[in-house]
């Protein structure tokens, strides 16, 4: 399978590779892939480290900044588009006189957001999350059953890449997380990342792409997810950590060797109140197994829209506080701990 995959995707490569787009001062320089390796725009190996910014609108103007000092060198930032979550959140436009497909007052926080980090030199991994597209909770309107809306998607794409391809520490796209079509196979999942990719690359040949398999970016399909379609893409899967921290690390090393090919990890994280020993035991292991192999990643999530302060989030909302947030202290420790290279 990956031999045939190779040969298709041969001189797509070849044409990408040779079409290449050299840094200029318009261009600011990007992250590359060379092998098994994501290299710095100077050719050297970078581990990427740092947080999800997960929720819609928490960013805090600090936020940028307390990162780097703890060690951190990137940040993923979402837009999330057609799908159900809080109020405010889905950022759907239906307006046909749109081509983007995006709200404007979410447009523009989202460049916000994305300004806050670039000016801080976070190198950024931009992601279009969609419930409905995705297929989530088995919705059967998804972007393999509704070709208008895979259409519109692909436009939003091309309009963000347009609008960001510039931008200082875009550091990559990720197309679309935790796919999971009901009835659809790991071939026809692969086979829209690529559709994708390609249309990315009508506009921006220079920066990296991630991509993951199946069944919500299971590490156990990290095989049926590569395709050489594209010389600069970034491989992820989901590392929320259950029973067995260390029970998918073996698969990710072992998929980045025998392919060749950079891992990422998009999302690590475990639920757990700031006094929860266990749940931070566990994380420890798998932030250190994660340095021991050089496997980026990024810490879901860096503030919770939410009150619930023994679930995800290094900060959660607390009305009670001068600022509205309160800090998990041995969370933030214990993450900001494994960010320094």
């Amino acid at each position: 399978m990956k031999l045939r995959r190779v040969v298709l995707g041969l001189s797509i490569t070849a044409a990408l590779l040779t079409g290449s787009v050299p840094a200029t001062a318009a261009a600011p320089a990007r992250l590359s892939v060379s092998g098994a390796n994501v290299v710095d725009p100077a050719g050297n190996p970078i581990v990427l480290r740092g947080y999800n910014w997960g929720h819609w609108g928490t960013v805090q103007p600090k936020d940028p900044g307390d990162h780097v000092a703890a060690g951190a060198n990137s940040v993923r930032i979402p837009l999330r588009w057609w799908g159900e979550w809080k109020d405010n959140v889905d950022s759907y436009d239906d307006d046909p006189d749109n081509a983007s497909h995006i709200k404007d007052e979410h447009l523009t926080l989202l460049t916000k957001t994305i300004e806050q980090a670039s000016a801080a030199g976070l190198w950024i991994t931009l992601f279009v999350d969609s419930d409905y597209g995705q297929g989530a909770n088995g919705s059967r309107e998804n972007f393999w059953t509704k070709p208008e809306k895979r259409q519109e998607f692909k436009e939003v794409w091309q309009f963000l890449v347009r609008k960001f391809k510039n931008t200082p520490y875009m550091g990559a796209f990720e197309i679309l997380p935790e796919p999971k079509p009901i009835n659809q196979t790991d071939e026809a999942v692969r086979k829209f990342y690529e559709e994708m990719t390609l249309a990315i690359r009508e506009i921006d040949r220079r920066t990296p792409v991630v991509v993951g398999p199946n069944d919500n970016y299971s590490c156990s399909k990290l095989e049926e997810s590569y395709t050489s379609i594209d010389p600069k893409i970034i491989y992820t899967c989901n590392y929320f950590i259950f029973e067995y921290p260390l029970n998918r690390i073996q698969r990710i090393t072992d998929f980045r060797r025998d392919y060749n090919v950079p891992m990422w990890i998009n999302q690590v994280g475990i639920e757990g109140c700031d006094t929860d020993d266990v749940a931070l035991g566990k994380a420890n292991t798998v932030l250190d197994a994660f340095k021991t192999n050089a496997i980026g990643w990024a810490w879901w999530t860096y503030r919770l829209n939410g009150t619930n302060e023994c679930t995800h989030g290094i900060y959660h909302l607390d009305p009670t506080t001068p600022t509205g947030w309160k800090l998990k202290k041995n969370w933030r420790n214990l993450v900001n701990g494994y960010l320094a290279a």
